[in-house]
């Protein structure tokens, strides 16, 4: 994939802005625009790809929420040792629903 290496000014106005930005060519006329937004979420995206670990799908942190709150309500408030257990447990339990999703 081809890439274009910002200078410091330039990366300094894309990171300190969050409305579109308009790329120029040389002869000022505009060749596009970015998004800084865009620019975060790709790089939060490339500091994960290098930090592997477990990932969660964002139906199994809602049913994970959802299940918390109902044993919540069910025996009034608890610790985070046995929210701990009861996290595992749901996931051993159904972990398709709870636990993390495969990365390939």
């Amino acid at each position: 994939m081809p890439e274009i290496v910002l200078t410091e000014e330039q990366a300094r106005v894309l990171t300190s802005t969050t409305e579109q930005v308009t790329v120029r060519g040389p002869d000022g006329n505009a060749l596009g625009s970015l998004d800084p937004r865009d620019a975060a979420a790709l790089a939060r995206h490339r500091q994960r790809q290098g930090n592997p670990g477990p990932r969660y799908s964002a139906a199994s942190v809602l049913a994970m929420m959802d299940a918390l709150q109902a044993e919540r309500d069910r025996i009034g408030p608890f610790d985070v040792e046995y929210m701990r257990a009861f996290v595992d447990q749901l996931e051993r339990d159904d972990p398709v629903k709870y636990g993390p999703a495969v990365v390939r």
